[in-house]
């Protein structure tokens, strides 16, 4: 908060949202992300060991406009990343391999950290690789 970031609490992200341009095949924006689908969520009745668990709040969807998504999900990778992302480098675990001072991959323009890169590891850890990732990001962002 104190660096102007704005928290959704209990809102779910439901679908990526991009550019597709049909009248004009070769804009520069078609295949890039333009927003991310949410919708609302509030706590339902507590199960059997008292846990109350998000459930949908009906018609409560919206749009985050966005142009960058950083996905920051799971304790570990996904195994989909590795057989479907030509040209990233994974270890023999299926952690993305970065650079330890930037967090970049073998793909240009692509950053990855946290326990898509360590495996399960601490909140502490993983919020140290997004905020040196989101430095070089910025870096790469302005050099072009």
């Amino acid at each position: 908060m104190e660096e102007g970031i704005e928290f959704k609490l209990l809102c779910n992200p439901v679908k990526i949202l991009g550019y597709n341009n049909p009248d004009d095949p070769r804009d520069p924006k078609n295949g890039f992300v333009s927003g991310i689908e949410c919708i609302k969520m509030e706590l339902g009745e507590p199960d059997e060991s008292g846990r109350r668990s998000p459930v949908e709040i009906a018609d409560s969807e919206f749009v985050l406009d966005v142009d960058c998504v950083i996905m920051s999900i799971g304790t570990s990778p996904n195994p989909l990343i590795k057989s479907t992302t030509d040209g990233l480098e994974v270890n023999r675990r299926g952690g993305i391999v970065v650079d330890e001072v930037t967090g970049l991959t073998s793909r240009d323009g692509v950053f990855a950290g946290g326990d898509a890169v360590t495996g399960a590891a601490t909140v502490i850890l993983a919020m140290g690789a997004g905020k040196t990732a989101a430095k070089a990001i910025d870096e790469y962002i302005k050099a072009k």
